[in-house]
């Protein structure tokens, strides 16, 4: 023991000695100390700050006397933190936290120099370092070695030998593009005969559309993409609009501040289109909980804490996530601040917008300019046409009552919840049944009602903006009922014999996404008005007219078989009954009403048919002040009205049955007025505090030119030059993607709590370099990956390792196991099944069918198989349930997308292996690798070997490594003529026809499935 107690002491002294020879650095020696032991109890946030006491602000601790400057021995901080009294000494033992002698020591001598504070690195904006010197100046090929070398040479080490070619060209083509080189790409950059081959390759892959897929999927972990609204009932969304749009924008070189800018405000930028609009999906990537119970507003408020711990995470770097409820206890983030970057992104409706493909864009152009075109016809044939409408409008005006909106005061609690709008409308929110049958009321002083009216409006929050909230945007109204009870009354049901709507479709079969499950004896039908009030439940009224005009106002008019007058108050109950959806609420065939207003007129309504909305405005506004749009609504509907004109009507019809259906994309659209924002006591939305506006933290950049920032001058914020951690925080996220670890470890905290970077000068000089060439991610790219750093061979020896244990200095080449998707995209390269088709909808590939059934899901889920072709696309494109992740991505650590990730987990578990051995669609990848085996490379079974090596792993095999695929094989082919293995579980016809063949496919098919396991075939190195 006194040997141990003398050997220790020599090591401390040792230690402490190295201290003192170095100047202390508040930010690398001391802030990451206090921050992790101190900073709790005597740091930012007052709620839980003792004593007073502030260490991470210099002037209190002065102040108070916990530091003397100058003078260790009379600072209390030391005498607190070398106590032996269990009740004085700092950090309390109940904290599990204690000083080492080495930050002991840190801390006295930092004291005795005068105790300087100086602001987190992170929190000044970066300027450029000058390139440090290095000895070996032949080593360098970009800036970045010089950072590195200068660090290397330090600790007297260099950098590792040059990958060899082979093991370069898998390297660059997994980092640039996620898939392994084909054989003929492989051959080809092996055989480039220029000196700048690497330089060549790097452009090639930069410019290949795989790039922009594989960096999409980098950046949809930090977006938290998934095809599902996740909790409880994780249904469907359409939403790979967003993922394409990222796609492309990697793909055109987008610069990194517009991509930003995009996707917190693209629905704000001048001249704003449909792909800008789609970028907001990153607003919108939230998950949504449309529980029976969900609280509307509570989950809204959830989803806008997801949205800034995303912003923070993925653009500042910052852990804005703890001052929702507080005061950040480790950075100088008050929550107040919080709630004022809250507020700036806190005016947007959460909308399900209709977006368009290429081809259905260019469709509707078409149509809109054949439209367009027969406007144009019209008004020639009737040069006075105005004249004409200002004559046939009096007819109308004649038509029109006055209508009294009833704004409903009995709203049921049910699943379903009923907002009142401001114009008295209705707007359904959170659960959407399937079927619903709503009953409101209110009541009214003595009057007299002769007609009703039921109101359908559209609403930004509802799918494609429908008045309804099937997946289409529209409803199906089976029956309209109204009862009305006189005080002191009986209640008694109004019999209407008359009702008319501005839209009338034609009787049609149910939509398929409706019907039950007994789909041959559902009988239920959609049609006119008409069937609202027939008392037949298999009847309805549907909004559902084409694609181009389903989802607009409408509105319906019912009238009485008799006046109905009240010389008293009364109370009138409206009941929709919407029975037309289908059996599974969780699978989107809900089919009801979105927005409705109710209103009552005490005036006849002598038409046989209503007027339609937007005609209704136009006639309420002048002549004079009528805008294009008004007259051209009056100019339709009055040409319905001429016989003469039934040829261009028809056309007209034609055309709108011919509209693209488009898709549904969920996106932000800025509402009106803006939110009003509070800081929520302790995060929860039902305790509102102080009132905030939009502003910036005062610890970064302050907002420009504005008082009063909206979402866009937000968007611009985040990346403006002067902000000191947006560059930083997207460099060092890319960095990592290439040596595993980022320059800071900690990708999405740059604060107090993360450890210092490991090359300071380093994480700078790229943010700035990257900042100055306009944002230009390929620019970063190309940079790193021509540089020498990256060049390294992953091999290492004993010593280096011994010295450089985690890479940390970056003395050789980076080596680990490949993300989720690549692993599978790997196995598809090889067996040349890869169908490379570019973005589009969601796949399905074979998967478990109980998995998307209950107890193991919720609900019922949706997972049709797609086609064999589709199957075999690309990892990115596999639809992403967030409470079922697909397995075989899973079990390699996909994140699930229910919040932002910006560093993946690693495992390494032996249930890897099974996948790649024994699950279906690996098993059919082997085979397609056998089948390529046997047919494109005759002669020995040597060759073939040394062919799966090509294919699978980019490099020719060692003699021992085909000497033990070998051996394999030979004792497959024993087995099999032994009778051991069943050939039927092992082939499938679609990659071995021949009966014949089938023993010595069976054989390369273990060979097969044994490379595409190996180690190395799934790594990075």
């Amino acid at each position: 023991m006194d040997v141990f107690r003398y050997l220790t002491a020599g090591l401390l002294l040792v230690s402490v000695s190295t201290v003192r020879a170095a100047e202390i650095d508040f930010n690398r020696d001391i802030r990451s100390v206090l921050s992790d032991k101190c900073f709790l109890c005597h740091g930012p946030d007052e709620t839980t700050r003792e004593v007073g006491l502030r260490l991470d602000d210099r002037e209190n601790a002065v102040e108070y006397g916990a530091i003397v400057p100058g003078d260790p021995a009379a600072s209390a901080l030391i005498e607190r933190i070398t106590s032996t009294d269990p009740d004085l000494v700092m950090p309390p033992p109940s904290t599990d936290k204690a000083m080492t002698p080495e930050e002991i020591e840190k801390m006295r001598l930092w004291i005795e120099q005068g105790a300087k504070y100086d602001q987190h690195w992170a929190f000044v904006p970066p300027e450029r370092p000058e390139l440090p010197s290095v000895k070996n100046q032949a080593l360098v090929r970009t800036p970045i070695d010089n950072f590195v070398l200068a660090r290397l040479e330090k600790e007297a080490m260099s950098l590792s030998p040059t990958a060899n070619r082979s093991t370069l060209i898998r390297r660059l083509y997994i980092d640039l593009t996620g898939l392994p080189p084909t054989l003929a790409e492989r051959d080809r950059w092996l055989n480039e005969p220029a000196d700048d081959w690497e330089a060549h390759l790097v452009e090639h892959l930069l410019a290949s559309p795989h790039y922009g897929e594989h960096w999409a999927r980098w950046w949809l972990d930090a977006a938290r993409y998934a095809d599902s609204d996740g909790y409880e009932k994780d249904k469907q969304r359409s939403v790979w609009f967003y993922r394409d749009w990222v796609i492309n924008a990697f793909n055109s070189n987008k610069p990194y501040d517009d991509f930003v800018i995009e996707q917190i405000a693209g629905d704000l930028i001048p001249k704003a289109d449909q792909q800008s609009r789609v970028a907001t999906g990153f607003l919108r990537n939230s998950m949504v909980n449309e529980e029976g119970g969900a609280d509307p507003e509570q989950f809204r408020v959830e989803g806008m804490f997801d949205r800034m711990d995303a912003i923070g995470k993925a653009i500042l770097g910052l852990t804005t996530q703890c001052a929702q409820c507080h005061t950040h206890k480790y950075d100088p983030l008050q929550q107040s601040e919080y709630y004022r970057m809250f507020a700036a992104i806190n005016g947007f409706h959460e909308a399900i917008t209709t977006v368009y493909t290429p081809e259905q864009q260019e469709r509707r152009q078409q149509i809109h300019a054949r439209m367009k075109s027969l406007e144009e016809e019209l008004k020639a044939r009737f040069p006075n046409w105005k004249d004409e409408l200002r004559e046939w409008e009096k007819q109308l005006t004649t038509r029109q009552v006055e209508w009294q909106t009833v704004v409903p005061t009995d709203i049921p609690f049910e699943g379903q919840k009923f907002r009142i709008l401001e114009d008295g409308s209705v707007l359904s929110e959170s659960f959407a049944p399937a079927k619903s049958t709503v009953v409101l009321g209110a009541t009214l002083p003595a009057q007299e009602i002769k007609a009703v009216r039921l109101d359908l409006l559209t609403h930004s929050q509802l799918p494609h903006n429908g008045p309804g909230r099937s997946l289409y945007g529209t409803g199906a109204l089976t029956e309209f009922e109204v009862n009305v009870t006189p005080k002191g009354g009986k209640s008694q049901k109004i019999k209407f014999v008359r009702a008319m709507a501005d839209f009338n479709p034609a009787e049609s079969r149910l939509p398929d996404a409706f019907r039950e499950n007994d789909a041959e004896n559902d009988h239920r039908v959609t049609g006119p008005i008409e069937y609202a009030i027939d008392g037949d439940k298999k009847t309805a009224w549907t909004t559902d007219i084409d694609p181009g005009r389903r989802n607009q106002d409408m509105h319906a008019i019912f009238v009485p078989e008799k006046p109905l007058a009240f010389e008293d108050e009364f109370t009138i109950s409206w009941r929709l009954v919407q029975n037309h959806g289908g059996s599974n609420s969780d699978d989107n065939d809900s089919y009801i009403m979105g927005r409705y207003r109710f209103s009552v007129t005490d005036e006849e309504f002598p038409a046989e048919q209503t007027i339609p909305n937007p005609v209704e405005a136009a006639l309420e506004t002048s002549a004079e002040e009528r805008s294009p749009q008004q007259w051209n609504a009056l100019l339709h509907h009055w040409r319905k009205s001429r016989p003469e004109l039934a040829e261009v009507n028809a056309e007209f019809e034609e055309l709108w049955t011919s509209y693209p259906a488009g898709h549904s994309q969920l996106t932000a659209r800025e509402m009106e007025e803006s939110r009003q924002t509070f800081v929520m006591e302790r995060g929860d939305f039902l305790s509102p505090g102080d009132e905030v506006t939009p502003g910036a933290p005062s610890f970064l950049n302050p907002f420009e030119d504005t008082d009063a920032p909206d979402r866009l001058d937000f968007a611009r914020w985040l990346v403006s030059r002067d902000s000191p951690t947006t560059a930083r925080a997207i460099v060092n996220r890319v960095w990592q993607a290439y040596f595993e670890n980022g320059i800071v470890s900690t990708p999405e905290d740059l604060g107090s709590q993360s450890p210092p970077p490991s090359h300071p000068e380093l994480i700078d000089w790229l943010a700035v370099e990257f900042m100055e060439s306009g944002w230009d991610l390929k620019h970063l790219h190309r940079l790193i990956v021509t540089s020498n750093t990256y060049r390294q061979s992953s091999s290492a020896s004993a010593e280096r390792r011994e010295k450089d244990p985690n890479n940390t200095l970056l003395s050789r080449g980076a080596r680990f196991r490949v993300d989720a998707e690549v692993v599978r995209d790997i196995a598809l390269t090889a067996s040349g099944l890869l169908n490379t088709e570019l973005g589009g909808e969601s796949i399905y590939p074979p998967a478990p069918e109980f998995l998307f059934q209950p107890p193991a899901s919720y609900g019922p889920k949706n997972w049709p198989i797609s086609p064999t072709d589709q199957q075999r696309r690309r990892s990115l494109y596999v639809h992403k349930y967030r409470s079922v992740p697909y397995p075989p991505l899973q079990v390699f650590d996909i994140p699930k997308g229910d919040a932002a990730c910006v560093r993946r987990t690693r495992s390494n578990t032996p249930l890897q292996a099974l996948v790649l051995l024994n699950e279906p669609q690996f098993v059919s990848f082997a085979q397609a690798l056998t089948k390529r085996l046997l047919t494109e490379r005759t002669g020995s079974d040597a060759d073939r070997i040394q062919y799966g090596y090509q294919l699978a792993l980019s490099r020719e095999a060692a003699p021992e490594e085909v000497e033990v695929l070998t051996d394999l094989l030979d004792a497959q082919r024993k087995r099999i003529a032994a009778g051991e293995l069943k050939l039927d579980l092992l082939v499938e016809s679609e990659f071995c026809p021949s009966e014949e063949q089938r023993p010595e496919f069976a054989a390369w098919l273990i060979v097969a499935r044994t490379l595409l396991n190996l180690d190395e075939t799934i790594t990075r190195q």
